[in-house]
Order: structure tokens, then C-alpha cells, then sequence
């Protein structure tokens, strides 16, 4: 039974690292040229600082090359096997469906395991080593990052226009739009115009910065109908991209690793209670502009007493907009670990499903292998996508249709492999 055994798991895992060989190099390629090109490839980056791009996608793209790679190798594998007769022969010899699928089962449920990893611990590290890498980059020319006379949209929460640029790198009549957020709904912040600019590194703060000379400004209200505020600076040094490990407070879910996540979710509840009873009157208010949570010293009077601080209308719009804010991250923070269990659940879901198709009496050549799996594979990773796009839904909803595409190979895996075991 062992050579058996190594028999179907050599099957299997050849075709898995074929599979996902050639899966993972077209994700890759994809990845590059959207990440990369506008970055690295622009400016003329060497090849090694491209190389080291590309091993830093790797394990974001084995995600889910992984067990899609998986799902075709086992379709194949079986499917040969029951081609073949070699599947009948073992069910002659006195083995059950089970035993002969065994070790299958079980190198799914190890690369589920690995997958896990991958999700939660290399591809958090991989994300931020990335910000590394291109900070390298930018740091060597950063001149090259805004071409004239194009709308630039890389920069988080902003839109850059430049009018012109002389032989030296400075940049003539640049035009700066920061919004609230990256949404095609995002609401304008603060304009920002200025004669001349020039791009450099703050390498002791890891922040790209641009140099204004003779900027105007124009902040605009949260309230509707209010005039914009202008303002007029003889020069400015706003940064355009923060390169620093230690902003932590714009961290996405997805570069938040699994052993830092409950933490992290903790630290945001407790912003969130501490906002709140601020707003509930249970604390001494804050300035406006005062992060809830933030230490500070009170203003003292001429007895040394401490001056009372009045709850603003504004100030209570902050602390609720904190409270939004906080929510919003714990959100976001549930739905990406749920979304990478149910990810890393996938490789076993594909195993139980798999198995029972392959053999499949129906199926006699190999194209019907790839695209069976290929739907297969659509409709599961499509399930996930479709999450991330109910924002507005409860949690309760998201998580089921994050969990329903494994429950579904589960359940009619088992139910084929049943049909299968006794026919």
C-alpha cells in the first residue's frame, strides 16, 4: 500500500507544481506591470531591484494559484487513474475509495495549512517589505515620479496634475487634489497650487516630500454651502507618499498579519470606547483636532487650575467620525481573517470535490479536466470578490458568502464521493 501511497502522491504533486508554476508566472506578470511599471519600470530601475519585486508577489500570488493548481492536478490525477483502469484495479485489490483518495485528503489539508501561512504571515511581510523596495527606488530619482501633463492618480488620496518641468527636474505649475478617501465618491479635502516644486527624500522620516514655492490653498469645509478657505504660504513641504514602518494608523487588513490582528483590534476598541465616553459626557472633553486617546496637557489659569474645555459642535463630529472610523477598521479587520480562513480552507474543499469529478466515467480527455476546473475555480474565487464588494452588507451576510463556496464543495463532494464509493 505504500508504493501506492507514493504512487498518487507523485501524481498529484507534479502536476501541482506544474500547475501552479505556470498559474503564478501569468499572476506574476500581471502584478508587475500594474504594480511595478509605474515605480520601477519608469524609472529605469535595475534588474535586481525588479527580480526582488517579483519574489515579494510570490506569496500573495500562491494564495490562490495554490489551490487552484491543486484542483487541476487532482482532476488530472484521478482522472488518468480511472482512465486506465489502475483506479479499478486497486478497488479490486480490497481498497475503498477512501483509502486509495488518502493521501490526497491529506496533502490538501497540509497545504490548507500552508496557505494559512501564506496569508496570514508571509504575504502581511511581503506587503510591507514591498514598501521597502520601492522606497529604494524612489529614493534613487524621484523626479521621475510626475510627468507633466498627465493626471496623476498613484499617490493615496490624491490626484496630481503638473503643467511643465524644466532641464533641471523642477516642476512648473503643479496642481494638487487631496480627497477624504480613494472612492469614485471621495469627497475634495483641499486644493493646493504652486509656481514651482521639487521632489525629494526625507530619508530620516522615510517620506517622499514636495518642495512648494509660493503655494495657495484652498481648504474645504465639511459643512455644505460653505465657502472654500484660502490660504497663502510663502512655502510648503506637504509629503506626497509615507514610506514609514511606524504609520501603522493607515495599514490596510490585508498587510496586518494574523498574530498581530487581535491587538490591533483591541487597540481600536479601545479608541472607539474611549471617543465614546468622551462624547457621552463620562470624560472631561478634549481640544478639536485631538485624537481620542491622545495624551495632552490642560490649559491652566492664573490659580494653576485647570481651564474647562467646552464639547464643540465640532468636536463632537470628530468623535463620531472617530467612532465611524474605528468600526469601519474592525470591520474590514473580521472580513479579511474570515476571508483567509475560508481561502486557506480551500486546497481540502478541492481535494473532497476534485476526487469524485476526476474518476467521473463522463470525463475521458484532459481539456474537460482544465475547464471543469477552471469553473470551478471561478465560481470560488468569484465568491470571495462579490465579498469584498457588499461593504454596506451585515457581517453575518459577508461572512456567508465568503464560507459558502467551501461548504458547497464540501457538501456536494461528499455526496459524489459517496455516489462514487459504492457504484
Amino acid at each position: 500500500m505504500r508504493i501506492t501511497d507514493r504512487y498518487i502522491c507523485w501524481q498529484v504533486l507534479y502536476g501541482t507544481i506544474f500547475g501552479v508554476s505556470l498559474l503564478t508566472a501569468v499572476l506574476i506578470l500581471g502584478q508587475l506591470f500594474q504594480k511595478i511599471r509605474p515605480l520601477l519600470v519608469e524609472q529605469a530601475a535595475p534588474l535586481e531591484l525588479i527580480g526582488q519585486f517579483i519574489l515579494l508577489i510570490v506569496p500573495y500570488s500562491l494564495m490562490f494559484t495554490l489551490p487552484w493548481g491543486f484542483l487541476v492536478a487532482t482532476l488530472l490525477s484521478f482522472g488518468r487513474l480511472s482512465r486506465h483502469s489502475e483506479l479499478l484495479s486497486l478497488r479490486m485489490a480490497g481498497l475503498s475509495l477512501t483509502r486509495v483518495a488518502l493521501p490526497t485528503l491529506l496533502m490538501g489539508a497540509g497545504l490548507s495549512f500552508f496557505c494559512w501561512w501564506l496569508a496570514g504571515t508571509a504575504a502581511p511581510h511581503a506587503k510591507g517589505a514591498s514598501r521597502d523596495l520601492i522606497y529604494e527606488a524612489v529614493k534613487k530619482n524621484p523626479r521621475k515620479l510626475i510627468e507633466p501633463g498627465v493626471v496623476i492618480s498613484r499617490f493615496q488620496d490624491q490626484r496630481v496634475y503638473a503643467e511643465g518641468k524644466n532641464e533641471d527636474g523642477v516642476i512648473n505649475g503643479l496642481h494638487i487634489y487631496v480627497f477624504d478617501s480613494d472612492d469614485r465618491d471621495a469627497g475634495l479635502e483641499t486644493y493646493m497650487y504652486a509656481d514651482l516644486v521639487d521632489l525629494y527624500v526625507n530619508e530620516e522620516q522615510k517620506q517622499l516630500r514636495l518642495k512648494l514655492t509660493n503655494p495657495f490653498i484652498e481648504v474645504i469645509p465639511d459643512e455644505e454651502g460653505a465657502a472654500p478657505i484660502p490660504i497663502q504660504a510663502d512655502e510648503m513641504e506637504p509629503v506626497l507618499i509615507d514610506f514609514s514602518a511606524t504609520n501603522r494608523k493607515k495599514t490596510k487588513p490585508s498587510g496586518i498579519t494574523n498574530a498581530a490582528a487581535p491587538a490591533r483590534i483591541l487597540e481600536s476598541r479601545e479608541r472607539q470606547e474611549i471617543a465614546r465616553r468622551e462624547l457621552a459626557g463620562e470624560t472631561p472633553p478634549r481640544p478639536a483636532g485631538l485624537p481620542a486617546g491622545s495624551d495632552y496637557e490642560p490649559e491652566v489659569d492664573e490659580n494653576g487650575e485647570t481651564m474647562p474645555i467646552q464639547l464643540t459642535p465640532g468636536r463632537i463630529d470628530e468623535l463620531k467620525q472617530a467612532i465611524r472610523k474605528e468600526n469601519r477598521f474592525q470591520k474590514s479587520m473580521n472580513i479579511e481573517l474570515h476571508k483567509r480562513r475560508s481561502l486557506s480552507l480551500a486546497c481540502f474543499a478541492f481535494a473532497v470535490i476534485g476526487i469524485p469529478l476526476g474518476i467521473s466515467p463522463r470525463r475521458r480527455e484532459n481539456s474537460n479536466g482544465f475547464l471543469l476546473s477552471l469553473l470551478i475555480a471561478a465560481t470560488y474565487f468569484g465568491c470571495l470578490i462579490f465579498a469584498e464588494e457588499l461593504e454596506n452588507a451585515s457581517l453575518t451576510t459577508i461572512f456567508g458568502v465568503l464560507w459558502f463556496p467551501n461548504l458547497l464543495c464540501l457538501g456536494l463532494g461528499i455526496w459524489l464521493f459517496r455516489r462514487a464509493s459504492f457504484r
